[in-house]
C-alpha cells in the first residue's frame, strides 16, 4: 500500500537505513525547497545525512528510461565524489545510488556538506573563483572517465539541449498568443525576447563542445563556507550535454543583478576555470548566449507573474540579460 503520509515515509525511510547501513536514526528535519521532492537532513549515530524521496508527481519515476538518467547523473556524482570533488557522497547499495523503499517510493541517501547558500547574484569573487576551479575539476573528472569508457560516463549518444531555431519559433508564438490577458512588463520581456531570436545568426545555432555537464549549477546548488566554495549539490539533472552551459548558468546565477553582471566576479571565475583546464577568449560568452536562448523559453511565459520565487529568478536573469543584449560582446567578449 502507498504511503500517504510524511511520517510513515520517514518512518519507512529510517528502518531502511538501519536494515542495509547499520545506521541509526535520531532526528529529522524537513528540507522545504525546491518543488515536490520530500528532502531531510537526519541526524544519526554515524553522522548527519542527506535523504531525497522523488515525489512521483515531479518525476516520471514509472518510467525506467527517466529513472536510469538519474542513476547515472547520481553515478557521475559519485566519480567527482572519489576523485575528491566537492560535493556529498552517494551512499550505494550493490552499485547503486538510487534506491527503492518497499512502499514503492524511490530516494537517494548521501553525506550532508557544509556550507550555507549564498543570495543568487551575490556570490563575490574568491567564491567565483573557488567555483570556477571546482566547475573545470568535475568537467574534467568526468571528460576523463568518458575517455576511459568508464560507465556511466560513456556517452549516450548525441548531447542534450540543442539549439532549434524552429522550436524557439514554434514556442515564442504558443507564449505570446497566451500572453494576451498578461501584463505588460510580461508582454514587453516577449517581445525583446522576439528581437533577439530574430536576430541570430547561423552561428548562434552552432552546437557548443559536447561532454558531461551538471545542467543545475546554480545559487541554490552552492553551498560556500565563509568565501570559498565547501559543495557542488543536486546532481539530478546531470546529462552528456555541453559543459559551458555551466559556466553560463553559473556566471548568471552568481553574479547578475538589477545593477548587472559583477565584472570582477565574472573575471575570477573563468580564471579558476582555466587554472585547471582551457578555456579560450570568447567561450564565455558563447556561454551565456547560449543559456539564454535555451532557458529565456522555460522561464519568460504568460504565467510569469504569478510563479514562485525561484522561476522568478531565473525569469530575472533572463530579463536582465535580455536588456543587456547589445552590451554583451563588449562586456564578456575578451574575458
Amino acid at each position: 500500500m502507498p504511503l500517504t503520509t510524511e511520517d510513515q515515509l520517514v518512518d519507512e525511510i529510517g528502518s531502511w537505513l538501519k536494515k542495509h547501513f547499520a545506521v541509526g536514526w535520531l532526528s529529522a528535519k524537513r528540507v522545504r525547497r525546491g518543488l515536490k521532492n520530500e528532502k531531510w537532513i537526519v541526524e544519526t549515530n554515524k553522522g548527519r545525512l542527506f535523504v531525497k524521496s522523488y515525489h512521483p508527481g515531479r518525476f516520471k519515476m514509472h518510467d525506467p528510461e527517466f529513472r536510469g538518467k538519474i542513476e547515472y547523473a547520481l553515478q557521475l556524482q559519485l566519480l567527482y565524489y572519489q576523485s575528491g570533488g566537492k560535493c556529498p557522497e552517494p551512499l550505494t547499495l550493490e552499485g547503486r545510488c538510487m534506491h527503492l523503499l518497499p512502499c514503492g517510493r524511490y530516494i537517494t541517501a548521501m553525506t550532508c556538506c557544509p556550507g550555507a547558500m549564498v543570495s543568487a547574484g551575490m556570490i563575490g569573487e574568491y567564491g567565483m573563483h573557488s567555483l570556477g576551479r571546482a566547475a573545470a575539476d568535475m568537467h574534467s573528472v568526468w571528460d576523463s572517465a568518458a575517455a576511459s569508457g568508464l560507465g556511466a560516463a560513456v556517452p549516450p549518444g548525441e548531447p542534450a539541449w540543442q539549439l532549434s531555431r524552429r522550436e524557439m519559433a514554434r514556442t515564442w508564438q504558443a507564449n505570446w498568443e497566451a500572453s494576451r490577458d498578461s501584463t505588460e512588463r510580461v508582454r514587453n520581456a516577449l517581445q525583446l525576447q522576439k528581437a533577439i531570436v530574430d536576430s541570430l545568426g547561423e552561428d548562434d545555432f552552432v552546437p557548443l563542445a559536447a561532454g558531461w555537464a551538471h545542467l543545475d549549477l546554480w545559487a541554490d546548488n552552492l553551498l560556500f563556507e565563509g568565501d570559498a566554495l565547501a559543495a557542488i549539490v543536486d546532481f539530478d539533472r546531470a546529462r552528456y550535454s555541453f559543459p559551458a552551459l555551466d559556466l553560463g548558468r553559473a556566471v548568471l546565477s552568481g553574479t547578475l543583478s538589477g545593477r548587472g553582471f559583477q565584472k570582477d566576479a565574472v573575471a575570477a571565475f573563468t580564471e579558476g576555470y582555466r587554472s585547471v583546464r582551457p578555456l579560450p577568449r570568447g567561450s564565455l560568452l558563447r556561454a551565456i548566449k547560449y543559456v539564454w536562448c535555451l532557458e529565456s523559453f522555460w522561464w519568460i511565459r504568460p504565467s510569469l507573474e504569478s510563479s514562485s520565487v525561484v522561476p522568478v529568478r531565473f525569469a530575472e536573469e533572463m530579463i536582465l540579460t535580455a536588456e543587456r543584449w547589445e552590451q554583451l560582446d563588449t562586456f564578456f567578449g575578451g574575458i
